[in-house]
């Protein structure tokens, strides 16, 4: 995700439940309820950094994210399940363990597996390790930190399991040196024999050790580090007690995958730097002949154009002289190149190359993948690429945005195109800024709106359906969305984009109409839109610029007169005359859709945002510092909710025509954090999620289905958007 920094700015240090149940039974005086749990269906969307095929159980293999868990395939799944949506919580310091460093599958035990786990160096990290396919975790902390969404995140893997001896595992870190467990992961030590930590750094975080791989023949260790010299790589055959150094090679490069033939031969993939966000200009893939011990240049020349590096490197479990390279950093039009080999690298063929293109794109059940193109591109900061151990026509490897797998990647052998599909069922790594949620009508509405890093955001036509290219937004890095209530077709949302940085729908965002920018040295921004659309209110994000209201969808604007700098706005959603702000302290209303505010003489604190009720006009609610309020005058005066201390609030539609709408908010009742409801304005309330189910770092942005009794979204900063309903 090229937006990391700024979602984790946006978000809150919180996590919340995953899972496909909730527990029902009360948790310290705090009646619960029990839910069924899954994600609003996008496609991915983030950095899938590192895919693993367990070498001896078919159709096991793993995915790691940046910032967004880990994942498990397994036969029969037939989808991608999130193995860690146990961490995080409300007030948890545990969401900085969301991303995944490294992952190791046991080969011998394939129902075993290990991952070090830390977003960002110098935050806590730990090691996670499972017995029963990731279902359960220990959690283990060895007082290093890892940087799973930091420079170099797409080197590995870092962690390996001992073939031979499948009770010890290898951990490679980045400023810690090389550390190893004897015991299945129970308890570690620091490998003092290894000689060096790695001296090279990138954006001033250190690379360190960049992978660990067995010998499948000697099972001899070899490790990768990041040494400016170019003497990289080491090598043990007394399991770990000496190290050797191997010829030193490519001084200036870094060998960041690699993976060891049957055959005898160490196959390497060099860049300039280590990637993503450094971008790598040059590139080699060497190989080195274990018995030799020689270096031979077996980089890809297929007339491509190739430029920067080289990326993941993967060896056909059923022929050792068959290789699968990606390239990484290589901005061409259609996306990073793979090259497939099939006599150990002497030559080379591509999925394009000075002939033409031999694959083709097939994102039927992710459409937005297309991004406005006739095809979608192969993907960008492709760091691995793995061949299915028992089927050599399938390639999987994650991108910056999603995973694709080839159906019949041996087709380059005889001339033929290889498919490319969609491959990230299950798997969602968005960065989540907020939702919303109208009442909608199947088919002509949608069921909601969303904003988030990289990506826009979308409007969903069915919350279970990956969006297709004509509703993905596309442009600009989002801040606020809006819709109006009653003609939901209407809709609009501010971005970064300085030109145009408010864009509006009217057909439910088949397309997106830029509205006319005004002088104002602001961009961004809030927005508003009427009950019935009829006009648009549009503050932008500066302290020097006016509000300013629209009749005529953007084309002209108008200064809402009576508001200071940066109010928050929101709309009533039964009258369309009536608009409500929050500012400085004060609580104002407009009666003439949003041309003219008056103080309430209502008070607020400075942090306010202010939310409407569906059938109820003049209701106000307000989120004030962590308290919430409610007004039934219009925002004139307000009660105060004493018993409930929270982050982010919502509402939903009640479960009888007529009812008040539900509340869903972030928080803690009576000292029990969690995600909670309630059914009566706030009198009781139940909480919907467990401590045993979370779902990482979550945005501080919740709000109900507008039609759907029970049914919740909240946003996360790198789990997408959950999805709860009631569970019958």
């Amino acid at each position: 995700m090229k937006q990391k920094k700024r979602a984790a700015a946006l978000s809150m240090a919180l996590a919340m439940l995953a899972g496909l149940s909730a527990c029902d039974q009360k948790q310290k005086g705090v009646e619960s309820v029990s839910y069924n749990w899954g994600n609003v269906a996008i496609g991915g969307g983030g950095y899938v950094t590192g895919i693993t095929y367990n070498p001896t159980e078919e159709g096991l293999m793993y995915a790691r994210t940046d910032m967004g868990g880990a994942y498990r395939w397994k036969s029969g799944d037939g989808k991608w399940v999130c193995i860690t949506d146990h961490l995080g919580g409300v007030n948890s310091d545990s969401w900085n363990l969301n991303g995944v460093e490294a992952l190791a599958t046991d080969p011998v035990e394939p129902n075993r597996v290990y991952m070090s786990c830390g977003t960002y160096m110098g935050q806590p990290g730990a090691i996670l390790c499972s017995d029963d396919y990731g279902n359960n975790w220990k959690q283990v902390d060895i007082g290093v930190s890892f940087g799973a969404n930091n420079s170099g995140r797409g080197a590995g893997e870092r962690m390996m399991v001992d073939p031979k001896h499948n009770s010890t595992i290898y951990l490679g870190t980045r400023s810690d040196g090389l550390w190893r467990s004897k015991d299945y992961g129970e308890n570690w030590e620091k490998v003092e024999s290894f000689p060096v930590k790695g001296n090279y750094s990138q954006e001033g975080i250190s690379m360190g050790i960049l992978w660990v791989e067995f010998d499948p023949v000697s099972d001899d260790i070899y490790v990768g580090v990041a040494m400016k010299d170019g003497q990289c790589i080491y090598t043990s055959s007394d399991q770990g007690e000496s190290w050797e150094a191997l010829p030193a090679n490519e001084k200036g490069m870094y060998p960041t995958q690699a993976g060891i033939s049957s055959n005898g031969y160490l196959y390497l993939s060099y860049s300039d730097s280590c990637g993503p966000n450094a971008a790598c200009k040059s590139g080699k893939v060497y190989r080195f002949s274990l018995a030799d011990k020689s270096y031979e240049d077996i980089t890809p020349q297929v007339g491509d154009g190739h430029y920067g590096g080289y990326g993941g490197v993967s060896i056909d479990a059923k022929n050792p002289d068959t290789i699968v390279v990606s390239s990484l950093g290589f901005w061409e039009d259609r996306g990073e190149n793979l090259y497939r080999s099939t006599d150990g690298g002497n030559t080379w063929k591509a999925l394009y190359d000075e002939t033409g293109d031999h694959y083709k794109m097939d994102t039927t059940d992710a459409g937005w993948l297309q991004w406005g193109r006739e095809q979608a591109k192969t993907g960008w900061w492709v760091s691995d690429v793995e061949i299915n151990p028992f089927n050599s026509d399938e390639v999987t490897y994650g991108t910056g945005a999603t995973v694709f797998s080839t159906v019949n990647m041996t087709a380059l052998d005889s001339g033929g195109d290889v498919t490319i599909q969609f491959n990230a069922y299950g798997l969602e790594e968005n960065a989540v800024f907020n939702m919303v949620s109208p009442p909608h009508a199947e088919g002509s509405t949608p069921q909601l709106y969303s904003i988030m890093g990289d990506l826009t955001g979308f409007a969903h036509m069915d919350v279970n359906v990956r969006p297709d290219d004509a509703h993905f937004m596309k442009e600009g890095t989002p801040q606020d969305v809006d819709c109006a209530w009653l003609n939901p077709n209407v809709a609009a949302y501010t971005s970064d984009n300085g030109k145009s940085p408010v864009r509006i729908t009217l057909d439910g965002g088949s397309t997106w109409n830029t509205c006319t920018a005004l002088g104002t040295g602001g961009d961004s921004g809030t927005v508003a839109l009427s009950a019935d659309g009829s006009t648009l209110l549009w503050s932008p994000n500066s302290t020097k610029a006016e509000s300013y209201v629209s009749n005529d969808n953007g084309k002209t604007w108008y200064i809402a007169n009576g508001l200071g700098f940066q109010p928050d706005i929101a709309a009533d959603k039964v009258n369309p005359s009536r608009i409500y702000a929050a500012c400085g302290g004060q609580v104002f209303a407009s009666q003439d859709g949003g041309f003219n505010f008056t103080a309430t003489g209502a008070v607020v604190s400075e942090s306010t945002t202010l939310y409407t009720v569906d059938g109820r006009e003049g209701h106000v609610w307000a989120l004030s510092g962590s308290v919430i309020m409610f007004s039934q005058d219009g925002g004139k005066t307000f009660e105060t909710l004493k018993n409930f201390n929270a982050r982010a609030m919502g509402f939903g539609a009640p479960k009888n025509a007529g009812d008040y709408p539900v509340l869903y908010a972030m928080g803690s009742s009576d000292n029990v954090n969690g995600i909670f409801r309630s059914a009566d304005q706030g009198k009781t309330w139940q909480r919907i999620n467990d401590d045993k189910h979370q779902f990482g770092n979550i945005t501080p942005a919740i709000c109900g289905d507008g039609s759907v009794y029970g049914r919740v979204y909240f946003a996360t900063n790198g789990r997408g958007i959950v999805m709860g309903d009631i569970a019958e």
